[in-house]
């Protein structure tokens, strides 16, 4: 039987399949243009510092999330669904706009176009996460949230890792190009099975099939409401803290993207295609292995895993700044970097689950990508940190910084969250 058969309301193998397919496509965009586009980068000389000022400025459309949330909770078509049309839309623009990176025949000399083009299509892809959020959110059963958010970080980890692989190798042999029209082809795909899907039964396919809206949640409210509804949970204390909590994560996640690849290329000696190809093998491990975070996040509490994930990741930048003496040894290096990229995926489980248990049902999409846009903000100007501390410092006290300002303060700011009080939401 098909996965899709049952709509999403109705079956749990429904929902965690087109959960994870649709994060798998967000991973396209991202195994491209963020892991091995810098690393390739790096490889032809380009500074340090124009290389994270491209990763800060491509990350900038999912800082704006908190925009398309509010619009997503107000203008719907119910009869095809609250949030599937949104996704439709944004996954079938994500596909086109990929193609536009054929106008980019010289990355290197054209730095302009390829940003612009590159933040076009995070545009899409950014669209896109908050539909599926706000659809998980109002799908998913408290009781799933866990498992579904490690399958969701398991499908794009396998996205991002798949597309790193082969774009490190098809940017060094058939240039871009060609390496961003197969990745349109994969999320064309994606959104064309995801045609063959509904939210809940009785809902319409398209616009002209036979169905009807059914879903309990109505289009009847202004956008000023909209708005006044979140102004209402998102000042609260717990909110708070999750904000500060989601924009240091992404601050470390910012710095680590722009700081690993290029220390990986241009101290290390890895080609990109080495990079890239360590990328995807560890990522995929990863992307598995993060799938057993969800039930200890659902047996020991969200606050206990992340603060256990986020102290490995604090001990192994402490480790690298440690043993300098030992980058020589190539397995020791291949093992540390290994080891970073497999615990990405872990900490995004987590901080997904922390973020998705605060919000509420009728401004979910709003809520959720109002927190995630806080550590997009931080991975932009994390990204933009490194670049500016890379002029200053060396590797050594790159990896200090990480792990005992970064992790440390992160870790500091869980310490002060606590089980969401739902008297502080308002129910709609």
């Amino acid at each position: 039987m098909s996965p899709f058969a049952k709509s999403m309301s109705q079956s749990a193998r429904t929902r965690f399949a087109v959960a994870t397919l649709l994060y798998f496509a967000q991973g396209i965009p991202k195994g491209l243009l963020q892991i091995a586009m810098p690393a390739w980068l790096a490889s032809q000389g380009l500074s340090a510092y124009a290389i994270a000022s491209y990763l800060a400025l491509v990350i900038l459309p999912w800082v704006f999330k908190l925009l398309t949330g509010p619009l997503m909770d107000r203008y719907q078509y119910p009869a095809m669904g609250l949030r599937r049309p949104w996704i439709l839309g944004a996954q079938l623009g994500m596909a086109l706009s990929l193609c536009l990176l054929n106008w980019v025949d010289d990355p290197v000399n054209q730095m302009g176009l390829l940003t612009a083009i590159a933040v076009f299509v995070n545009i899409f892809a950014a669209t896109q996460d908050v539909a599926v959020d706000g659809m998980a959110i109002d799908l998913v059963p408290e009781t799933e949230q866990g498992r579904i958010n490690a399958f969701m970080s398991c499908g794009k980890a396998v996205g991002w890792a798949a597309s790193a692989a082969l774009s490190g190798v098809m940017l060094g042999t058939v240039g871009l190009g060609t390496t961003a029209l197969l990745g349109a082809g994969v999320s064309f795909v994606v959104f064309l099975l995801f045609l063959g899907v509904r939210e809940r039964d009785g809902e319409r396919f398209l616009p002209w099939t036979s169905g009807k809206s059914v879903a309990s949640i109505q289009n009847d409210r202004s956008l000023l409401s909209v708005i006044r509804s979140l102004n209402g949970v998102l000042w609260t204390r717990s909110s708070i803290v999750i904000f500060l909590v989601l924009f240091f994560y992404g601050l470390i996640s910012g710095y680590g993207d722009a700081l690993m690849p290029i220390a990986a290329i241009q101290l290390f000696q890895f080609t990109p295609e080495q990079w890239s190809g360590l990328v995807a093998s560890m990522g995929l491990i990863g992307a598995f292995l993060a799938l057993g975070i969800g039930p200890l996040i659902d047996r020991f509490g969200v606050k206990s895993i992340s603060i256990l994930a986020l102290g490995l990741v604090g001990a192994h930048a402490m480790l690298l700044a440690l043993t300098e003496f030992l980058w020589v040894n190539e397995l020791y290096v291949q093992i540390m970097l290994s080891l970073w990229v497999l615990l990405d995926p872990a900490v995004m489980v987590c901080m997904i689950a922390i973020a998705m248990s605060i919000c509420t049902r009728g401004i979910s999409a709003t809520q959720f990508a109002v927190y995630m846009s806080a550590a997009n903000l931080g991975a932009s100007s994390g990204s933009k940190l490194y670049g500016i501390v890379s002029e200053q410092i060396g590797f050594v006290q790159s990896y200090f910084l990480l792990a005992g300002l970064l992790v440390f303060t992160l870790c500091i700011l869980i310490m002060f969250r606590r089980p969401q009080d739902r008297s502080d939401w308002i129910e709609n």
